[in-house]
């Protein structure tokens, strides 16, 4: 299947200069990336030509960040600024990302540009998902780059927590440029980071004696390259993005009372190719990635890896006809892989191969649109516009088969006001990670232990379980978004979720005696009845029902003065209705929110703010969880119960540039270029919060001093960036 594809993206780019219907809109006519304007037409020629804003999707944006709002969030790259936008807008953790207005078939080869190679960044209404992505349940983002741009940058940063006992360094050095069609950047970063020991906290030794030696957290060395291009072949853009890790972490745990140095060492490299154009009326996707990786482990045990992978997707969307409200559009996908992976350890070596192919399809039906602003009855401004959604999927790998349908409707009642509706049911793939990666030991971790009503510093065993079933799951949402309202553009959305999952993939919960009794051979104990050894591999949950309650607030006040900027305020919550999960037949169901199963928090809180003004940057995130019950007997409250305090931290960062300069673009956006440089002081975790917890009515619950959950604290980070 990998070679069709391969042979299938090698046919399109030889039909490049050929095959080219009327009415499509290759990449190259226009002179620049995706969405970029054709250039102006000679001053003598005296056609009339209409041009719309440069990199402006099809739909209007829900929420718009300018110039002034992506410097206030400090993000030093692309990839950062859509990671924020994304958190601080609840648009959940896969966006679907488009360029100048357009799909590419790897917008990951933007995202190490520098942050002020924006112009702007759009959130599209939900309605987005169906049209750029062929999935109505995902949100689109919408990046729109300068035409030109170049940029060499350096950024060294240290950080230490106030409490002292480790520090980290990084430093990372990048080239970028942005000519028309074509981009080029690469970059080299590094970083290393102490281990944090038991001597080094003292409240720790106090309850747990005898670990002086022991990693609280494993240093840690990183170095990691890429190199990321964009080009123009005849009628196609076409992209090139390599980037390579390699990583090692040492920690100490204690194995009879002796300490043990165990390393885990990574290395990765992956390659991903990209076409994108127009052909016969369709526009068109198609990437090619390759991964190689290998990963070892000396000390406790002796166990490696080496993996080898291929994938390749395709996309093809257009109208097909027209209806009174529109065009009906059809999107279409096929993404094929295949991996082979091989143990590596003291005994001999097993080979592993998977496949997976899945094919998909959804098409868009506009079923009314609302009259232009003066025009249609009453009834009509009313009903306003709406828009359906139907697709399915087809799915087979080497763990089984699956198939998957899904549905939307929506309905915007007014400019700004949209109600959606989605279902869905499909069957997930797993991944190769969770089936095939080796078995080793993390680092140690400290859990309270019900069987003893003592803390222990245990050792997680990771990796992956070779015979995990593919998950299915059956999704549900309704929600309502409004906005955005001047002067402030302020939007808010409301959305009620719900899933129901059979074979949902996960981890153990809790060390609870319900647990370890349904899954003895998972836990170790010494000769005294000490608990040693988790084993935290993945596992298939029989059942899992959840359904929560989250909205999200955002506005953007401009702020005057001498020195002009703005600030922004986005404020998410989270409540958890239902959270019901079935491990196997062998136990009742655990009600989490009860506190069964590890409990869970019903409550979580996120307040995010961004501003500048002139030189000055100020960044604040605050989060805040509610408390929750841990029961120790599965459907009853007990004496013995834990009660996990509710816990608020706050993140601050002030920054400053040394100089700036503002030349106006040729569509008058700025182009905003950063010469000087800039300074910035991040305290994370500001008021040292940590996770506590109380043993029903008996006091402090052991697991949850000071440092046991938490031993890092509050941390100082100082950071340097500068352009050269």
């Amino acid at each position: 299947m990998a070679l069709a594809m391969q042979l299938l993206v090698c046919a399109l780019a030889a039909l490049a200069n050929g095959g080219q219907s009327a009415g499509s809109a290759p990449v190259a006519d226009h002179g620049a990336l995706p969405g970029q304007d054709a250039p102006a037409p000679p001053p003598d020629d005296d056609r009339i030509v209409v041009t719309g804003r440069r990199g402006a999707s099809d739909i209007p944006p829900e929420i718009e960040l300018d110039a002034d709002a992506i410097d206030a969030l400090g993000a030093y790259d692309i990839g950062e600024v859509i990671q924020r936008t994304a958190r601080s807008n609840a648009l959940g953790d896969d966006p679907v990302v488009i360029v100048n207005g357009q799909r590419v078939a790897d917008p990951g080869v933007f995202s190490r540009f520098p942050s002020d190679a924006l112009v702007r960044v759009e959130v599209l209404p939900r309605e987005a998902g169906a049209r750029y992505g062929g999935d109505p349940s995902r949100r689109v983002v919408n990046i729109v780059l300068q035409r030109r741009f170049r940029s060499g940058d350096g950024q060294f940063d240290a950080k230490a927590p106030t409490a002292g006992g480790m520090s980290g360094l990084s430093a990372d050095l990048r080239r970028g440029a942005i000519a028309g069609t074509s981009t080029t950047q690469f970059g080299i970063r590094a970083s290393r980071d102490s281990a944090l020991l038991g001597a080094e906290r003292p409240h720790y030794l106090e309850d747990h004696p005898g670990y002086a030696a022991a990693s609280l957290r494993p240093s840690a060395a990183t170095l990691e390259a890429n190199l990321a291009l964009t080009r123009v072949l005849g009628r196609w853009s076409t992209s090139l993005n390599v980037q390579g890790q390699a990583r090692s972490d040492r920690s100490i745990s204690l194995s009879g009372g002796a300490p043990i140095e165990s390393r885990h060492t990574t290395r990765n490299l992956v390659m991903v190719g990209g076409l994108s154009g127009s052909l016969l009326g369709w526009s068109l996707q198609a990437s090619l990635t390759g991964q190689l990786s290998t990963a070892s482990q000396q000390g406790l045990a002796d166990t490696g890896s080496r993996q080898r992978s291929l994938a390749t997707a395709l996309s093809a969307n257009r109208p097909i006809f027209n209806l009174p409200a529109g065009p009906v559009l059809v999107n279409l996908t096929t993404r094929a892989s295949f991996s082979r992976t091989t143990s590596l350890g003291a005994g001999p070596g097993r080979t592993f191969s998977a496949r997976d192919v899945n094919l998909g399809g959804t098409v868009s039906l506009p079923l009314w649109r609302a009259p232009s602003p003066g025009h249609g009855s009453a009834i009509g401004r009313l009903l306003g516009s709406m828009s359906a959604t139907f697709g399915g999927t087809l799915r087979e790998t080497d763990a089984g088969r699956g198939k998957g349908l899904n549905a939307g409707l929506i309905w915007m009642a007014r400019s700004k006001l949209r109600l959606i509706g989605n279902w869905s049911t499909s069957t997930d793939g797993v991944s190769d990670a969770q089936r095939f990666a080796p078995a080793y030991y993390g680092a140690p971790i400290t859990v309270f232990d019900f069987a003893t009503g003592e803390s222990a510093q245990v050792l997680p065993i990771l990796g992956g379980t070779a015979d995990l079933l593919p998950p299915r799951f059956d999704r549900m949402t309704l929600s309502a978004s409004a906005g955005p309202f001047p002067p402030w553009s302020l939007t808010g959305n409301v959305s009620v979720q719900r899933s129901d999952a059979v074979n949902g993939i996960g981890s153990l919960p809790a060390v609870t005696p319900d647990i370890e009794a349904a899954f003895p051979d998972r836990f170790q104990r010494d000769a005294s009845g000490r608990l040693t050894i988790i084993d935290r591999r993945p596992i298939n949950f029989r059942s899992t029902r959840s359904e929560s309650l989250a909205s999200n607030v955002s506005a953007t006040f401009p702020l005057g003065g001498a020195k002009p900027g703005t600030l922004r305020i986005a404020i998410n919550h989270n409540l958890q209705l239902r959270n019901l999960t079935v491990i196997h037949a062998g136990l009742p169901e655990m009600d989490r929110l009860a506190g069964d199963g590890g409990g869970a928090p019903r409550h979580q809180l996120e307040v995010q703010m961004d501003g500048r003004s002139g030189p000055w940057g100020v960044n604040l995130a605050a989060r805040w969880r509610s408390g929750y019950r841990v029961r120790r007997d599965t459907g009853r409250d007990g004496p013995e119960d834990l009660l996990v305090s509710a816990i608020g931290t706050v993140d601050l960062r002030f920054s400053y540039a040394l100089a700036r300069a503002i030349r106006p673009d040729r569509d008058g956006a700025a182009s905003r270029r950063a010469i000087g440089t800039q300074f910035g002081l991040d305290i994370d975790n500001l008021l040292d919060a940590r996770p506590g917890a109380r043993l029903g009515i008996q006091g402090p619950a052991p697991g949850y001093g000071r440092d046991d959950q938490d031993p890092v604290g509050r941390t100082i980070r100082l950071t340097i960036r500068s352009r050269f």
